[in-house]
């Protein structure tokens, strides 16, 4: 056998060293000059959920699978900082990336041991990790993470590196960054955090699953300790605050993101456009979207269809318990596949009392009904016990603060839009009682029979074409051929005839007769190539005398922003809901340039009526609300609104759509299929508007459209529109373009002058 000498031996061994330092260098340069690319993180593009904002800045929506909002390092609390660094790298501002000493701890625990528990990963080779490469545990992976966090040190200063550290990390529970997690166990952001809670989220990084205080509060507890003690050891935190932060309860709840405005509908409309735009990738680029939606306004909106949908829903009888529970039933189990719908939050009787009685709630309170809040499902109940039994399972919810009533889910819906009348920004939209429940976006998707909503476009049409607000037309019955083949007989909804009436009273009162006669004389397509130009789709428009009733199909968002040209003047704005869309840079990628009402703008918005006719029909809707089918509106005490109801045939929609000169505000409701409200829009729209107004409104001035130039007020005869005698007592005032003046005086009548008084019209006059 070959011996080899001591004197061979030290020849050989440098040479071999320097073999393998040869391997060794050329292996590094090799990995190295495979390494990516370190200058990205200068610009990093940290997955960022899209969120949906309101015009003012509130929270409507967040899609994405990851929870993360950026921070700069300047925005991270110093003591969550000091947590974080004595638990993952306390010589993160003194080593160059690698720190020797966690290393060499590595490698000892490795030989020792035989295993990888240790991997001396400095927060710079973290950053490297979660950036560039697999969390595989590989020694080659483990070498490229040393040079990568050595080539990072050259290229970002400490303070870049672990800002990108804070906002990259995994926290568990989908949080990415100490802002989301923040949120996500505790529902605050991080300068709200108090020590102990700073020492859970610096000890989550290590373990995210197993030691976070949602899966396991046991090992959250010991890993805080740890963390503490970390702090204490390093004279971060004093004796005492270590004390106290170690007696602080370790239990949390998840907390979903909060969204500050209930608008599901609208941020769905928001969701399906910015992926038009972007595609998938807008889920995690940060983009945030900052809609038309006013969130007071939103809110008022909520209130208003959910209030009005619930009186619609008392007023027709209660439908019972949802189920009656066995007795000894899991209460708390039986309500957990209950779902809450609106406001509307399931509950299980529990005790009947003289005056009231006890619920348990979903989320496991206790409260009490009042004999009141129920009364209203009978009228001959004179006790609680005669409505309700122990183990009902019934929805309840509050009419005002503390004061809670029995409820159910309606079986009708509803919709409810409004908008800015200069530029079409939708400022609340609502597609439904309850989004959960159904999706289906009534507001804008819902087209349904407009019924007597639709007149006021005919009425415009005429003004536009020389009748006037006092056109005699006659309120009789009218027989025509329907395109079916049979006859058609349209009633008034009072069943009565008036004879010859003014156009104003005929809007005012809604009468069918006198809206069909009108668009008879008018011709069905002038009506229709009016109409069409306020961005009506003529497509759309019946081509017929039921046109008159509003027998086409429009939904919410298109009536209401026709009336919008009333309202403003004549001008056609376009609805729109997306105001700009950010990026996670803060830079401007998407602006909407919507067309304005304006004399000088870049986008003005073009004219579609007479100035004229707009303010007539304003003024004439008016009326409506002064004296005709839209009264209940007086009780908001103002002087400048205008709006007509809507119903239709055997009463199956319902409609309310009226304005002032800033905002336009439609409100529907109706079953999704189709059969009798019993109820006119007076009694079922009407309400939703008056609500939302109310608090819209609040503490605004009046402001109706201004007199158009061209119009003159004369005093006219109430009865026949021909100008007043001047001695003529119960003389009214109309308004007329200049050119539509009456030209003759209306005859003295028996009542005047004596039973040989002439009491005929004018021969000049014209009865349509």
């Amino acid at each position: 056998m070959l011996k080899i000498s001591k004197l061979s031996w030290k020849k050989i061994i440098p040479a071999i060293m320097l073999a393998a330092a040869i391997v060794l260098v050329a292996l590094i340069a090799n990995l190295e000059a495979n390494l990516p690319s370190v200058d990205v993180l200068k610009d990093a593009r940290l997955q960022e959920p899209l969120k949906i904002y309101s015009a003012d800045g509130k929270l409507l929506a967040e899609y994405g699978e990851t929870r993360r909002t950026s921070l700069t390092i300047d925005q991270v609390p110093k003591q969550l900082i000091s947590a974080i660094l004595a638990t993952e790298d306390r010589r993160f501002y003194q080593h160059p990336g690698v720190d020797m000493r966690g290393i060499l701890r590595a490698v000892v625990n490795l030989v020792s041991k035989g295993t990888k528990e240790q991997g001396g990963s400095t927060i710079t080779m973290q950053v490297a990790r979660n950036f560039f490469l697999t969390r595989t545990k590989t020694y080659t992976r483990k070498i490229n993470e040393i040079l990568l966090a050595l080539k990072i040190e050259q290229e970002l200063t400490k303070d870049e590196i672990l800002e990108l550290y804070l906002n990259k990390i995994y926290f568990g529970k989908r949080a990415y960054g100490v802002a989301a997690a923040a949120e996500v166990y505790y529902g605050t952001t991080v300068d709200n955090l108090t020590l102990a809670q700073m020492a859970m989220l610096a000890g989550l990084p290590q373990a995210p699953s197993a030691i976070n205080p949602l899966n396991s509060p046991e090992n959250a507890y010991k890993r805080r300790a740890h963390v503490l003690e970390r702090m204490r050891v390093y004279e971060l935190i004093t004796d005492d605050e270590y004390s106290e932060a170690m007696h602080q309860p370790i239990a949390t709840v998840y907390h979903s993101r909060p969204i500050e405005v209930r608008a599901p509908y609208i941020a769905e409309m928001v969701r399906q456009k910015v992926i038009e735009l972007y595609g998938d990738k807008a889920y995690d680029q940060g983009l945030q979207v900052f809609t038309t939606i006013d969130s007071k306004m939103q809110s008022a909106a909520n209130y208003a269809l959910t209030r009005a949908m619930l009186e619609y829903d008392q007023r027709h009888g209660y439908r019972g318990p949802v189920k009656k529970l066995r007795a000894g039933s899991d209460y708390l189990a039986e309500l957990k596949d209950i779902p809450t719908v609106n406001t509307l939050i399931p509950a299980v009787v529990t005790a009947v009392y003289e005056q009231d009685m006890q619920v348990l709630l979903k989320n496991g309170s206790y409260v009490n009904v009042p004999f009141k809040g129920m009364s209203w499902i009978s009228s001959s109940a004179s006790a609680p016990s005669d409505i309700v039994d122990v183990g009902y399972l019934i929805y309840v919810t509050q009419d005002e603060p503390n004061s809670w009533i029995i409820s159910q889910i309606p079986q009708i819906e509803g919709a409810f839009v409004a908008s800015n009348n200069n530029t079409g920004a939708i400022l609340a939209l609502i597609g439904g009682f309850d989004y959960e429940k159904s999706s289906f976006n009534r507001a804008t998707q819902a087209a349904r029979q407009p019924g007597s909503s639709f007149k006021p476009f005919v009425y415009a049409a005429a003004l536009e074409n020389g009748f006037t607000a006092a056109s005699l037309f006659n309120d009789a019955p009218v027989v025509n051929d329907d395109p079916s083949g049979d006859e058609w007989r349209p009633q008034n909804h009072t069943h009565e005839f008036n004879g010859p009436t003014r156009l104003r009273v005929g809007l005012s009162k809604s009468m069918n007769l006198v809206s069909i006669r009108l668009l008879q004389a008018l011709g069905v397509n002038n009506a229709i190539e009016f109409i069409s130009n306020l961005g009506i789709n003529k497509s759309t428009l019946t081509k017929g005398l039921s046109l008159a009733l509003g027998a086409n199909h429009l939904a919410p968002m298109q009536l209401n922003a026709a009336y919008s040209t009333f309202a403003n003047g004549g001008f056609k704005v376009e609805p729109y809901f997306i105001s700009k869309i950010i990026d996670n840079h803060g830079n401007i990628v998407y602006e909407s340039s919507p067309s304005t009402v304006c004399e000088e703008c870049d986008n003005p918005a073009p004219r579609v009526m007479s100035p004229q006719t707009a303010y007539l029909v304003t003024n004439m809707l008016q009326d409506v609300i002064k004296y005709g089918t839209g009264k209940r509106a007086l009780q908001l005490g103002r002087t400048d609104l205008s709006g007509k109801t809507g119903t239709t045939n055997d009463q199956v929609d319902g409609w309310f759509a009226g304005y002032n000169r800033d905002i336009s505000a439609t409100a529907w409701v109706g079953f999704d299929e189709p059969k009798s409200l019993k109820e006119y829009g007076g009694n079922t729209a009407l309400p939703m508007w008056v609500y939302f107004m109310d608090k819209a409104l609040k503490g605004k001035p009046n402001n109706t459209l201004s007199q158009a130039p061209g119009l003159v007020s004369v005093r006219i005869d109430p009865t026949t529109g021909l100008l007043a005698r001047p001695d003529q007592h119960d003389a009214i005032f109309e308004f007329f373009t200049e050119q539509t003046v009456p030209k003759n005086t209306a005859a003295a009548r028996n009542n005047e002058l004596g039973s040989n008084a002439d009491n005929s019209l004018l021969e000049t006059d014209t009865i349509f």
